[in-house]
C-alpha cells in the first residue's frame, strides 16, 4: 500500500512538473506572439530538406502539435494579429527574396569602361592630348587623342546600351506571374492575400492549378497530387498524404485539394535557398580570357616598339649633338618631347582600337538575329561561348520532348478478328523460316497480322470499334466524367493542360475522335453523376458512378480507369465490335497482358479503361467489391511525352559538329533510355546510369566513365551540378538546359546555361545566359551555329586588324628611325586604325552563318584565338604590304617618273606631301582588298563566295572607298593629303589589288586544319571499372544480319505462345536478345500500379 502511495505521489509530482513545463511553454508562447521560442528557422528548413517527418512526430507529435507550437491552429489558422506579429516575421522571415535592383545605364557604362583594352586606349588618348596641346601645334595636336576618346565612348555606349536593353527585356519576361494571391485561413475565415504576405504558421488552402507559395506540411485533403519536377527534376506527379506530408514551394498542384501548414518562407524555403546560389560571381568566358591575353600581348609588343623607337631617336640625337659640339639649351627639350610623342604614336598604332567594338558589334548583331531563332540572349558573351561548346547536357521534359503527355498507342475492346488467330498460329513456322526476308515491323502485336500482305487490320478493327456509337459513347463518358482535369484551348498557341497530365492526354485523344468534345459530354451528363471515387494510392484506380443514359431504362453505370494490370485483372468481360459486353477468354486476357508488357518496354505509361453496369447503388460496405470487380474491358492506352519531331535531326547535327550530347532526367531508367534512343543520344557503347549509382562513383571512376556517359536517369540537382563541374575541370566547354528551380546551380555553373521561356521558372531564367523562347532543343542547335559564326567573325577581324597594325607599326618605326618622322601622319593612322577598322568590324561581323559551320569540331576552351592559317595570312600579307611600301619610301629617286614628279632634290613641300599621299593611299587600298581576303579563314580559294548575300559587307567596303577618295582629294592640310592624278590612283589600286592574288598564293600553301570528326564512343572496359554499369550493347548477331527482323518474329512467337500457353522459348530468346536492359526483368516487370503511387499508369512512371 505504501508503494501505491509512493507511486501516486510520484505521479502527482510528474503531473505538477508537466503542468509547470506547459505553463512555461505557454508563457514563452505568450511572450513571443504564440510561438515556442525553442523552434528555429534552421530546424524547420532542415525537416523539409531531409523530408524527415519522423523527427517532427518525435518532437512535436506530428503536424497538429507543430502548428500549436507555432501559435497556429489547423482549423482556424493564425489570427490577423499573429500573422502580422513583428517577432514572427523577424524570426522566420518574409515570403519574399531580396530582389536585386534593376541595374541602371550608368552601371553598365562603368562596367564597360573596365575593359583592359579600353583602359590602355584612354591612357594613350589622355597623354596624346596633353602632349599635343603642350608640344605640338595646338590647332591640330588635340585631334588624335580626342578621336581615340570618341572611339572609346562609342564602344562603351554600344556595349552598355546593349546590356541595358537586354536587362530590360529580361525583367519584362519575368514580370509575368510575379504577383499573385493565395487562399489562407485567418481567424477561422478564408482570406485571399498576396503571396508575399504568407508567414510561417499560416494554413494555406491549395486547389488544382495553384502554385505552392511556401514550404509546408500536409494537414488534410482529398487526392492531392503535385508536380515537383521544377524542384526535384522528376516528372512524375507526387501524391501527398499524412505519410508524405511535405510540400515544396514553387511546385504546382495537378489535382485534388488540401490544407497546408507553412513552415518555411522566402530565403529559408528550398526555392529560396536555390535562388541564393545565383548570387555567386560570374566567371570569365573562354573568349574573354583569350581577348585579354591578346590585348596584353599586343600592348607589350607596342610598348617594346615604342621604347626602341624612343631609344634609337634619342641615341641618334645624342650622337649628332656631341659630334657637332652643340651647347645644351632648354629649347632642345622640345626635340626630346617630340621623340616621346612619336613613341606614344607607335603605342596608339599598335593597340587594336577597333577590336573591342568589333567584338561588341559581332555579339550584338548575333544577339538580334538569335532572337528570331527563339534565343533570348541575356549575356552577350554567351553567343560566342556556345560556338565553342564541346558538351550539351540536356533536360528531357519540354526540351527533347513536347512536355505534353499524348496517347500514342491504344487497343479498343476486342479489336482482333478471332477468325485470323488460327491462320496466324499456322503462319508462325513460315515466318521463322523467312526471318531474313520478311519485312521489318515494330515489336507489338499491332503489326503481327501484316505478314499475309493485308493492310494493317489492327488499325482497321480499331476504327471499326470507334465507329460504333455505343463504344464511342462509353469512351467519351469514361474519359470525360472520370476526370478532374481540363484543357484551356487557344487559337494562337498550344492548349494549356490543367490537372493530371495523364488525364489531359486522354482528353486530347477524345477531342480527336469524330464529333466529340469532353466539355460537351460533361455539360450534358453532369446531372447523371451519382458519386465520384477519387484516385486511391492503395487501389491505383479512380471511378465514377452515374445513372444510365435516358435511352437505357434504369440501372447505374460505373466507369473505372487505372493501372493497367490491376484494372485488367479485375475485368471479366470485354466489349466487342457491336458494343456488347462479352465474356473475356483466358487467351484474350493473356494477350492483353502481353500488350501491357510491350507498351511498358517501350517506355509508355499504360492505362486501362473499363466500365460496369449495375442495378442499384452499393452500400459503403460493398463499394470496394461492387465498384472495382467484374468489369468490362473497354480499352488499353499507352501514353508518353513524345519526342519533338525536329530533335533527332538537331541532335545528329550537334553530334556531327563534334559536340557530345547527354540527357539528364528525373525519369526512371527505362523511360530515359527509350527517349534517349529515339533522340539519337544513346548509342551502342554508351552508358546509361541512375542517380543513386552515379553518386557512388569516385572521381577516378567518374573520369573513366565520362567519355561514355550519355544518360543519367533519376538525376538529382546535385548529380547535374557534379557532372557539369567535373566536365569544366576537365577542360570541356559545357552548355546545360534546365527549367526548374532545382536546375539553377548547374545553369550558373555551366559555361552557357539555357533556361526555358515557356515552362521555365523565374529562378532558372535568372541563372541562365540564354532563354529558349520555344523550349526547343532545335533552338540550341541554332545557337551553336550562331556562336561559331561569332567566333569566326572575331577571328576574321583579328586577322584583318593585326595585319594593319603590324604594317603600320613597322612603317612608323622604320620611318621614324631612318627619316626622323613617320611617312604616315597620326591622323591618317587614326583613320586606318580606328574608323576604317571599326567599319571593317561591322563588315566582317555581320556576315550570315552557313550550315558548313556544323562540319567541324568545336574549338574548345584552350584552342588558340589565332590559328596557324591565320598567322600565315597575317604574316604573308604583312610581308607583301611592307615590301611595296618600303620600296615606295626608299626608292623615290627611281619612281619619280612613274608618278609624274620632279627629281627628289627638286621637290617642294607640296611634292613631298603628294609622295606621302601615294604611300598612305597605297597602304589603305591594300587594307581594302585584304579585307576581302579576310572573309576566309581556311584554305578556300574563292574569297568572293556568297559576297552578294553580304549586303552589309559590300556596303561598308564601298562606303570606306568613297570616304578614302574624299579624304585624299579634299583632305588638305588637316589630313596631310594632296590631289592625285589618274596614274597615281591607278598605281595605288593595282598594288592593293595585288594583295588578292598574293592571298590566293598564300592559301595554296599546305597547312592542315582541324577536320570534322563525329563522336565515337570507344568500348568501355567494364571489368576493370569496379562498378556495375549498363552499357548499350551491340546485337549478338553480326552487323550485316537481319537481327531486328529476327527479334520481331520472336515477339510474334511470344504472342501466339500466350494463346497456346507454351513456355517462352528460352533458347530463342537468348539468341535474339539485343539490348541488355530490354530483357532485364527488374525494369519491364515492374508494372503493378501507377508507379510509386504517384499517378495513373504503369511501366513508365
Amino acid at each position: 500500500m505504501n508503494r501505491n502511495i509512493d507511486i501516486n505521489n510520484n505521479s502527482n509530482n510528474n503531473n505538477n512538473n508537466n503542468n509547470n513545463n506547459n505553463n512555461n511553454n505557454n508563457n514563452n508562447n505568450n511572450n513571443n506572439g504564440g510561438i515556442d521560442s525553442s523552434i528555429t528557422n534552421e530546424e524547420l528548413s532542415g525537416y523539409v530538406q531531409e523530408e524527415n517527418y519522423e523527427a517532427i512526430k518525435q518532437r512535436y507529435g506530428g503536424v497538429l502539435g507543430l502548428s500549436k507550437r507555432l501559435g497556429s491552429n489547423e482549423e482556424n489558422g493564425l489570427s490577423q494579429q499573429e500573422a502580422t506579429n513583428e517577432d514572427r516575421i523577424h524570426r522566420f522571415g518574409r515570403n519574399k527574396m531580396n530582389e536585386i535592383a534593376q541595374k541602371s545605364l550608368l552601371f553598365f557604362i562603368w562596367q564597360a569602361i573596365h575593359d583592359k583594352t579600353l583602359i590602355i586606349l584612354i591612357i594613350s588618348a589622355v597623354v596624346s592630348i596633353i602632349l599635343g596641346l603642350t608640344v605640338e601645334d595646338r590647332k591640330t595636336g588635340w585631334i588624335d587623342g580626342t578621336a581615340i576618346l570618341v572611339a572609346v565612348i562609342i564602344v562603351v555606349l554600344v556595349t552598355a546600351g546593349n546590356d541595358y536593353n537586354k536587362e530590360k527585356k529580361f525583367r519584362k519576361l519575368n514580370t509575368i506571374r510575379n504577383e499573385r494571391n493565395v487562399s489562407v485561413v485567418r481567424g477561422g475565415h478564408l482570406a485571399s492575400i498576396s503571396v508575399y504576405d504568407v508567414v510561417v504558421g499560416d494554413v494555406v488552402k491549395l486547389e488544382t492549378g495553384d502554385t505552392i507559395p511556401a514550404d509546408g506540411l500536409y494537414i488534410a485533403g482529398q487526392s492531392i497530387a503535385v508536380d515537383e519536377s521544377s524542384m526535384t527534376g522528376e516528372s512524375d506527379q507526387k501524391r501527398k498524404s499524412n505519410d508524405r506530408p511535405f510540400f515544396l514551394s514553387g511546385c504546382q498542384v495537378l489535382e485534388g485539394s488540401a490544407s497546408m501548414l507553412v513552415i518555411a518562407v522566402g530565403p529559408n524555403s528550398q526555392w529560396g535557398k536555390l535562388k541564393l546560389l545565383l548570387q555567386s560571381p560570374d566567371s570569365d568566358t573562354p573568349l574573354t580570357q583569350k581577348l585579354e591575353k591578346l590585348a596584353e600581348t599586343i600592348g607589350k609588343f607596342g610598348l617594346i616598339a615604342a621604347i626602341l623607337t624612343f631609344g634609337v631617336l634619342l641615341l641618334k640625337y645624342v650622337i649628332v649633338f656631341v659630334k657637332d659640339g652643340h651647347t645644351w639649351h632648354w629649347s632642345e627639350l622640345g626635340t626630346i618631347v617630340g621623340f616621346v610623342v612619336t613613341a606614344i604614336t607607335i603605342i596608339v598604332v599598335a593597340v587594336p582600337e577597333g577590336l573591342p567594338l568589333a567584338v561588341t558589334i559581332s555579339l550584338a548583331y548575333s544577339m538580334m538575329k538569335m532572337m528570331k531563332d527563339q534565343n533570348l540572349v541575356r549575356h552577350l558573351e554567351a553567343c560566342e561561348t556556345m560556338g565553342g561548346a564541346t558538351n550539351i547536357c540536356s533536360d528531357k521534359t519540354g526540351t527533347l520532348t513536347q512536355n505534353r503527355m499524348t496517347v500514342v498507342k491504344k487497343i479498343i475492346g476486342k479489336s482482333i478478328n478471332p477468325d485470323d488467330l488460327e491462320n496466324e498460329k499456322s503462319s508462325i513456322s513460315d515466318q521463322q523460316r523467312d526471318i531474313y526476308s520478311s519485312p521489318s515491323s515494330s515489336s507489338s502485336r499491332h503489326n503481327v497480322y501484316n505478314h499475309s500482305g493485308k493492310v494493317n487490320q489492327q488499325h482497321g478493327f480499331e476504327m471499326e470499334m470507334l465507329s460504333n456509337s455505343r463504344i464511342l459513347t462509353l469512351l467519351a463518358e469514361g474519359i470525360s466524367l472520370n476526370s478532374t482535369a481540363y484543357i484551356e484551348k487557344h487559337t494562337d498557341r498550344l492548349n494549356d493542360h490543367i490537372g493530371s497530365k495523364t488525364e489531359c492526354a486522354l482528353l486530347e485523344w477524345l477531342e480527336t475522335m469524330p464529333n466529340q468534345s469532353y466539355e460537351t459530354v460533361r455539360k450534358e451528363n453532369k446531372d447523371r453523376v451519382v458519386k465520384v471515387y477519387p484516385f486511391s494510392s492503395e487501389k491505383k484506380m479512380s471511378a465514377v458512378l452515374m445513372n444510365q443514359n435516358q435511352n437505357i431504362s434504369g440501372g447505374l453505370l460505373i466507369y473505372v480507369k487505372g493501372a493497367a494490370e490491376i484494372v485488367l485483372n479485375n475485368c471479366t468481360n470485354i466489349v466487342d465490335k457491336n458494343g456488347e459486353s462479352t465474356q473475356m477468354s483466358r487467351d484474350e486476357k493473356m494477350l492483353l497482358q502481353k500488350d501491357i508488357e510491350i507498351f511498358a518496354s517501350e517506355g509508355l505509361r499504360t492505362l486501362v479503361l473499363a466500365y460496369k453496369e449495375i442495378n442499384n447503388e452499393p452500400s459503403s460496405e460493398e463499394e470496394a467489391k461492387v465498384i472495382y470487380t467484374g468489369l468490362t474491358f473497354l480499352g488499353l492506352v499507352g501514353i508518353k511525352d513524345p519526342v519533338r519531331k525536329e530533335v533527332p535531326r538537331a541532335v545528329k547535327r550537334c553530334q556531327g559538329a563534334g559536340i557530345f550530347v547527354r540527357m539528364l532526367t528525373g525519369d526512371n531508367i527505362l523511360t530515359a533510355k527509350n527517349i534517349a534512343r529515339e533522340c539519337g543520344i544513346l548509342k551502342d557503347g554508351g552508358v546509361a546510369i541512375e542517380g543513386p549509382q552515379f553518386r557512388l562513383l569516385t572521381d577516378d571512376q567518374l573520369d573513366t566513365i565520362i567519355p561514355h556517359l550519355q544518360v543519367i536517369a533519376r538525376c538529382s540537382p546535385t548529380d547535374k551540378f557534379r557532372l557539369v563541374h567535373r566536365l569544366r575541370e576537365l577542360g570541356e566547354v559545357v552548355a546545360v538546359t534546365g527549367d526548374g528551380v532545382n536546375d539553377a546551380p548547374q545553369l550558373k555553373e555551366a559555361d552557357v546555361g539555357f533556361s526555358m521561356g515557356i515552362a521555365g521558372t523565374e529562378v532558372a531564367k535568372e541563372a541562365s545566359d540564354i532563354v529558349l523562347l520555344d523550349d526547343n532543343f532545335n533552338s540550341i542547335a541554332k545557337a551553336v551555329i550562331w556562336g561559331r559564326n561569332v567566333y569566326d567573325s572575331i577571328r576574321k577581324f583579328i586577322q584583318f586588324q593585326l595585319t594593319v597594325n603590324i604594317v603600320a607599326v613597322l612603317i612608323a618605326f622604320v620611318g621614324s628611325i631612318t627619316n626622323g618622322e613617320s611617312p604616315l601622319r597620326p591622323v591618317q593612322l587614326l583613320w586606318v586604325n580606328l574608323i576604317m577598322d571599326t567599319l571593317g568590324a561591322l563588315a566582317l561581323s555581320t556576315e550570315p552563318p552557313s550550315d558548313e559551320l556544323f562540319n567541324r569540331r568545336p574549338y574548345g576552351r584552350f584552342d588558340s584565338l589565332i590559328t596557324c592559317r591565320m598567322w600565315r595570312n597575317i604574316i604573308g600579307q604583312s610581308i607583301y604590304q611592307v615590301a611595296f611600301l618600303f620600296s615606295i619610301m626608299y626608292s623615290a629617286a627611281s619612281m619619280v617618273e612613274l608618278f609624274d614628279l620632279p627629281k627628289v632634290d627638286q621637290w617642294t613641300i607640296n611634292d613631298k606631301t603628294v609622295y606621302h599621299t601615294i604611300i598612305f593611299n597605297t597602304f589603305v587600298f591594300c587594307q581594302f582588298f585584304n579585307e576581302i581576303n579576310c572573309r576566309v579563314l581556311d584554305n578556300q580559294l574563292n574569297v568572293f563566295r556568297n559576297i552578294h548575300k553580304s549586303y552589309v559587307f559590300v556596303g561598308v567596303v564601298s562606303l570606306c572607298i568613297f570616304i578614302q577618295v574624299i579624304l585624299v582629294e579634299f583632305g588638305g592640310e588637316f589630313f596631310g593629303t594632296r590631289h592625285l592624278d589618274y596614274k597615281q590612283w591607278f598605281f595605288c589600286i593595282i598594288i592593293g589589288f595585288g594583295s588578292l592574288i598574293w592571298g590566293l598564293c598564300l592559301r595554296l600553301l599546305p597547312l592542315r586544319d582541324r577536320t570534322n570528326t563525329n563522336i565515337e564512343v570507344k568500348p568501355l572496359d567494364v571489368k576493370n571499372l569496379g562498378i556495375d554499369v549498363d552499357v548499350e550493347s551491340q546485337p549478338l548477331l553480326g552487323g550485316k544480319s537481319n537481327w531486328k527482323k529476327a527479334r520481331n518474329v520472336f515477339t510474334q512467337i511470344n504472342v501466339i505462345s500466350a494463346f497456346r500457353n507454351q513456355p517462352r522459348l528460352k533458347r530463342t530468346k537468348s539468341l535474339f536478345a539485343t539490348k541488355s536492359s530490354d530483357s532485364n526483368p527488374r525494369y519491364n516487370r515492374n508494372l503493378n500500379g501507377y508507379g510509386s503511387g504517384s499517378g495513373y499508369g504503369s511501366g513508365s512512371r
